[in-house]
């Protein structure tokens, strides 16, 4: 019932608006979500959004950012990130808590409306793109509700990340500048559409950048005083970049990057139901060589194909942004569940890719990709049982169905694009 109602709510009709009627069915939408915000409000417990909460809290009083969080997890976001948590804690824990969960509601509206707004570059049949945006909307929607049930800030770096994508494609860089720089400083793992803009981008470009990024530094350092700030800078690199840096792998069933996909099938990893996904049994030394291999191969692919993009000088197109999503999930440290919004944009790509014109093995291997979209939607703790549900993260259902598609994505259009031909989009 909730997700029909989701649906039936983020395809939106403008030209409706003037309709009391309608009016009203939308106010009744945002009614339920707030009603649904509250009660989430009131059953927080101690998790990730205490974490947002405490750090706002102690970035306010002069307090260490990255220690005494106040009984939660560890702090692993920017201090940039803190600076804005300020907001959340101006208002009392559960009230906060409340208010970000119905922003992540309207964002999850949001976001379904830039991506169709995006869309809309690549095609002129707006029934075809409402219809692939509502079907991608319900087959991420297991991403979402994650990502609202553990009061998540990741819709938003989500909807920057939209945002940023659509300012570039009306021309207007500087907004998008912003917004890709935004949210990479309020969660790193946007940092590959910054590297998308180095190739897309001119010196301008750069110098834009640069600026923002500059600012993004400066802002929470001279806020908190040099001293302070400059020790929270350090914090930040030895407790969650340098780690990662020295090759930390979080190999665990809900983690869905490349390098615990890797290690779980490499390596005896035993989870929390004593499960052991090791398929490969290699050394730790082997795995680790597997995985920087893997890395270097999807980045090489990645930066190699838009190099080639940009000495061909062709148009942005929707397939090029699903891979920079893909490539973000895939090779960050970290890909827990709530990560994956940004599959709301990928699905709703791979839906509108056009068959008519295809060889039949294309066809074949984007009906095979479909099925593993929907098989991946419904898999969750509810629907199959903990037992099945831990084999899937394990061996990693939803990592290697995003290998597929990235290749996918990349020889669909990116790589038909380096050998002059039109594509599809």
């Amino acid at each position: 019932m909730l997700r029909n109602k989701l649906l039936r709510a983020v395809l939106i009709n403008p030209s409706r608006l003037r309709e009391w009627s309608y009016l009203l069915r939308i106010l009744g939408v945002f009614i339920l979500l707030l009603l649904l915000s509250i009660l989430q409000g009131m059953d927080v417990k101690l998790g990730d959004f205490s974490v947002f909460w405490n750090a706002g809290d102690n970035f306010i009083h002069h307090r260490d950012l990255y220690r005494g969080i106040g009984g939660a997890g560890r702090f692993i976001y920017p201090p940039f990130a803190a600076m804005l948590f300020q907001l959340l804690a101006l208002f009392p824990f559960k009230v906060a808590a409340g208010l970000l969960t119905f922003l992540n509601y309207v964002l999850f509206l949001f976001s379904i409306y830039l991506t169709r707004s995006i869309l809309e570059f690549y095609s002129n049949d707006k029934k075809k793109i409402a219809l692939v945006v509502g079907l991608a909307a319900l087959l991420s929607f297991r991403f979402f509700w994650y990502h609202v049930t553990y009061i998540q800030l990741n819709e938003l770096v989500f909807v920057l990340s939209l945002m940023g994508v659509l300012w570039m494609l009306k021309n207007k860089e500087t907004p998008a500048v912003i917004c890709f720089v935004t949210a990479t400083f309020i969660k790193v793992i946007p940092l590959f559409f910054l590297i998308w803009l180095v190739f897309r981008g001119t010196f301008k470009t750069y110098l834009r950048v640069l600026i923002f990024t500059v600012l993004c530094l400066l802002v929470p350092l001279l806020w908190r005083g040099v001293e302070m700030g400059t020790h929270d800078l350090k914090d930040y690199y030895i407790t969650f970049l340098e780690p990662f840096k020295e090759g930390r792998v979080e190999a665990v069933f809900h983690n869905h990057s490349l390098s615990s996909a890797i290690y779980n099938i490499s390596l005896p990893m035993y989870d929390k139901l004593g499960l052991d996904f090791n398929l490969l049994h290699l050394t730790e030394a082997a795995a680790r060589k597997v995985y920087f291999y893997s890395f270097f191969l999807l980045f090489g692919v990645f930066v190699f194909s838009l190099a080639i993009l940009k000495i061909v000088k062709k148009p942005i197109s929707s397939s090029e942004i699903a891979v920079v999503f893909l490539i973000t999930h895939l090779l960050s440290g970290i890909t827990w569940e709530y990560h994956l919004v940004s599959m709301l944009f990928v699905y709703s790509c791979l839906l509108l890719i056009p068959m008519e014109k295809k060889p039949t093995l294309f066809k074949v291997f984007h009906y095979l990709l479909i099925g593993l979209v929907v098989v991946n939607a419904i898999v969750g703790q509810d629907t199959v049982g903990p037992i099945l549900y831990h084999y899937f993260g394990g061996y990693g259902a939803v990592t290697w169905m995003m290998v597929l598609l990235y290749f996918y994505f990349l020889y669909d259009r990116i790589l038909n694009a380096a050998s002059g031909k039109t594509g599809n989009r």
